[in-house]
Formats: structure tokens, sequence, C-alpha cells
């Protein structure tokens, strides 16, 4: 795996948490929340995105259920993955992302949040936790 910046995101219809890491340092942390109200409106945000930190991959979390049977945004997290990876021509990879809206809850109740702003950033604290997830396996080596 190539040395660099990475983008990890937490697809969702209406909201998308964006993350920040680099793999060397094997850190991460939450970029932007960004809220749209289309599918293409997302995707184009999402390139330029990607164009301003000229990432070496891309993670989408995968929404799976607590048995780790596709859900009904599973199929819409693959399309945007593919769809980015197709206009940006960056590798994407997909990472199970079950629990961490609610770790990423946990994390900002902790750090004294409170439930409005926690609404806000929870998108980009889960894709942080997605990325650091993924740095921490075995997947990318």
């Amino acid at each position: 795996m190539p040395e660099g910046t990475l983008l990890a995101f937490d697809y969702g219809l209406r909201f998308t948490g964006i993350a920040i890491g680099e793999l060397a340092l094997r850190t991460a942390r939450p970029l932007e929340t960004i809220e749209t109200k289309n599918y293409s409106e997302c995707l184009n945000l999402a390139n330029m995105i990607v164009r301003e930190w000229d990432p070496v991959l891309l993670v989408v979390g995968l929404p799976l259920d607590k048995e780790g049977n596709e859900q009904p945004l599973t199929e819409a997290c693959r399309q945007f993955a593919r769809d980015l990876e197709s206009l940006t021509s960056i590798k994407s990879v997909l990472i199970d992302e079950r629990y961490t809206s609610l770790e990423a809850d946990l994390r900002m109740k902790e750090r004294g949040l409170k439930v409005k702003d926690r609404m806000l950033t929870q998108h980009a604290e889960a894709a942080a936790i997605i990325l650091q997830s993924y740095m921490e396996s075995d997947v990318h080596e």
C-alpha cells in the first residue's frame, strides 16, 4: 500500500461524513459532514473534496446489520464507492461500518458535546472511526 493521505466516507442519503488520515501514522480525524439534497450533489461535493486533498485511497463504510447481512443502504454505498472511484480514478475500498454511528455518538458525549452539536458532527466522526478501523486492519497490508 502506498503511503499518503486517505479519505473515508460515511455515505448517507442526506448527510455524508468525511474523514482524513495518514496510513504511515495510522491516524484518522473527522474532516467534515456534507448535507446534500440528492445523490448527484453528494457525488459532486465528494469529488471536489477528493480533488482538494489528493488522497491515494478512498475508504467507504459499508452498512451491514448486526448479523453482517446487507440492508437497504448497503447497495447505495457500494454504488457510491464505484461512482467515486470512476469519477476520481482513485481506488476505493469498502469496510464494515457496523456500530460506528453509535461509537461516534458515545465519543462525542464523552467530550461533552450537546445533542445538536453531535448531530452535526456524528457522520464525520463515524467516517474517522471507519478509517481508523481500516488502518488498523490487515486489509491494506
